[in-house]
């Protein structure tokens, strides 16, 4: 199987940013050329709305650039030779006197950190001693989930929550990103199928928590590694700091019975009681198969169709599991995601081979153009339309086509399942 990392992909620097922009309240200075914050301003700003009214004339000074998200020290090729600390000390002034804001973070470029400015020494001049997390290397050819957990990192290196009480029956959510399409639908899922169990989020982190969650981060009796690749090794600190228990889920919770998995197995090690859950679970499974049936009478679909996955290794998992085993249709090929995180690789491989479909571990989609239903980025979608590939796109990430969510959906738990078998009948037989 090809890297996805073929065109113009989120890496690390990417994570890196969407990760420290996921604290409410927090300020991320990037300090680097103009033009690297456009694509990371513009994604914060769509995915995590913070202002009810936005004019990019009220964000005209030239750290913000009519973006209201990431302002920038835009170096320039002076500031590789003579260094850029007068920049970043006028932009922390303003953003100290001028921006609301609970956290602030300085991440460098991968050309800023050549220089060799002493960010924590120059954040020390404009914030005294005033918590300030420093992102000096974004590290360089690394993709999008080592840099996210880098920027985790530097946010609990930063922070230093003590070691506090627990308290029975919360979790912290670990492995979730603002970079990820559904981010918010996702989490709303989460709590509404956890709070059926008794069972509280003390901490989503970085996708909208405070610095104050944060700071309580050790008081969960359980972390929850909804997706692996984006927070094992986040789940591997916190029980090494605070001697925190972590569940890697074998896959985020995809299709109902990856859901209910998932919820039988925190039930199981929290003791709560998982009932009113798999109820639930239940009467959405018995609701989604009147549409199955009816479309598969009808036209035979979606059974057999050839079906191609963009994502992590535990989300093709994910979906090539839910896609195959309850709605009969064929894993043909897929593009991998951050394939150096491969804690999910070995399953991946072990289902396929379970399939008789071990062919499909390495075929490419970008090589192979026969899916004719494809879960991809609106990018990839659109790559693959230019190519003249004959197929109906499903987005499930980011970067998208522009389609504006205004009620907040899910491809996670059991909203997430009937999400995905609408998308999946209305895509093939229109």
């Amino acid at each position: 199987m090809n890297s996805y990392l073929t065109s113009i992909t989120p890496d690390s620097i990417s994570g890196i940013l969407f990760a420290l922009e996921g604290v409410s309240g927090s300020v991320v200075l990037l300090n680097g050329p103009m033009g690297c914050r456009s694509f990371h301003s513009s994604t914060s700003e769509r995915q995590l709305i913070r202002p009810y009214e936005f004019d990019p004339l009220d964000y005209g000074m030239k750290w913000y650039f009519g973006q209201n998200r990431i302002p920038s020290t835009y170096l320039d090729s002076g500031d590789y030779i003579y260094g850029g600390r007068e920049k970043l000390i006028e932009a922390l002034k303003f953003i100290n006197q001028n921006v609301r804001h609970n956290l602030v973070a300085i991440v460098n470029t991968p050309g800023a950190a050549l220089i060799g400015d002493d960010l924590v020494g120059i954040a020390r001049t404009v914030f005294g001693e005033k918590k300030v997390v420093t992102v000096e290397t974004p590290g360089y050819s690394l993709d999008l989930c080592a840099g996210y957990e880098t920027g985790v990192f530097a946010l609990l290196d930063a922070l230093n929550p003590p070691k506090l009480p627990v308290v029975k029956k919360t979790v912290n959510l670990l492995g979730l990103s603002i970079i990820q399409r559904y981010f918010k639908g996702d989490l709303m899922e989460l709590e509404r199928l956890l709070s059926l169990c008794g069972i509280e989020i003390n901490c989503a982190l970085c996708v909208g928590s405070t610095a104050e969650e944060i700071n309580n981060i050790s008081t969960a009796e359980l972390n929850l590694v909804v997706r692996p690749e984006y927070g094992y090794s986040t789940g591997m600190r916190l029980n090494k700091q605070y001697e925190t228990p972590y569940h890697i889920c074998d896959s985020a919770p995809i299709g109902f019975a990856a859901t209910e998995q998932f919820i039988r197995e925190i039930c199981h090690t929290l003791d709560c009681d998982p009932e009113l859950a798999i109820d639930d679970i239940n009467r959405a499974r018995a609701d989604a198969y009147i549409h199955v049936s009816h479309i598969n009478a009808g036209y035979g679909l979606p059974k057999g169709v050839r079906v191609a996955v963009e994502g992590t290794y535990s989300e093709i998992y994910g979906y090539f599991k839910f896609l195959t085993e309850y709605l009969g249709m064929l894993p043909h090929s897929a593009s991998v995601l951050c394939p150096d995180a491969d804690i999910m690789k070995e399953k991946y491989e072990e289902q396929m081979q379970t399939y008789g479909l071990s062919d499909v571990i390495n075929r490419d989609f970008f090589t192979d153009r026969k899916s004719e239903l494809v879960f991809a980025s609106g990018m990839t979608i659109s790559q693959l339309k230019d190519t003249g590939m004959q197929f109906v796109g499903v987005e499930n990430a980011l970067p998208s086509l522009g389609y504006v969510d205004v009620i907040p959906k899910t491809h996670l738990g059991v909203k997430g399942s009937l999400q995905i078998v609408e998308q999946v009948l209305n895509a093939l037989i229109f």
